[in-house]
């Protein structure tokens, strides 16, 4: 189940961007239950067990991950993003992103030589940070980018001891547990969204 998690986690997958995630755990699916999408991309899936339960039983798991999203470009080149799902800025600065799943910058901001006072001490706000893609104009920058594009933080999959550190990972492993359980023989009839 770990190369099934590793793929898992790095697919890009943004809330509202989620299509490749989908793809993905369809193609593992298909075949081992009934399954459909719905108008959100939800995927339903029915899988028949051995017997039917007396309640019907729904196991669930989210698909997107947070990430970023492009709102403007500065006549430098820098962009200006929002944040897409609950990410504190600590966690933002001086990360490396991708773009559009090929497009790599990362987060900067005003440079601590040039902030005075107290201000030192405290982090910036999250819309004072832009990502830095290497375009030294808006022009170039929007060469590459469009404004609604998305990003995520960059990360590898990585095993530390029994644990595992990578991007994604809540709720990516909920969602190859759904996976394995879809995959096997089940005793109880059961929904897995």
């Amino acid at each position: 189940m770990l190369d099934l998690l590793k793929k898992l986690c790095l697919i890009d997958g943004t809330s509202g961007d989620e299509d490749n995630v989908r793809q993905f755990i369809i193609s593992q699916i298909d075949g081992f239950c009934d399954y459909r999408t719905d108008n959100l991309g939800n995927i339903i899936c029915f899988k028949k067990g051995k017997n039917r339960p007396l309640r019907k039983v729904m196991l669930d798991a989210h698909m997107d991950e947070v990430g970023l999203i492009i709102t403007s470009v500065t006549s430098d080149g820098f962009l200006k993003f929002k944040t897409v799902g609950g990410i504190d800025t600590a966690a933002l600065m001086f990360r490396k992103v991708k773009i559009n799943g090929k497009i790599n910058g990362v987060i900067g901001g005003k440079p601590i030589h040039l902030i005075k006072g107290d201000a030192r001490k405290k982090l910036p706000e999250a819309d004072s940070l832009y990502i830095d893609i290497g375009c030294s104009c808006k022009e170039d920058a929007l060469k590459n980018v469009n404004i609604g594009d998305c990003g995520v933080m960059e990360s590898e999959f990585t095993l530390c001891g029994d644990n595992v550190k990578s991007k994604a990972i809540d709720d990516r492993i909920g969602c190859a547990v759904l996976i394995e359980l879809l995959k096997s023989n089940s005793e109880y009839d059961f929904y897995a969204t």
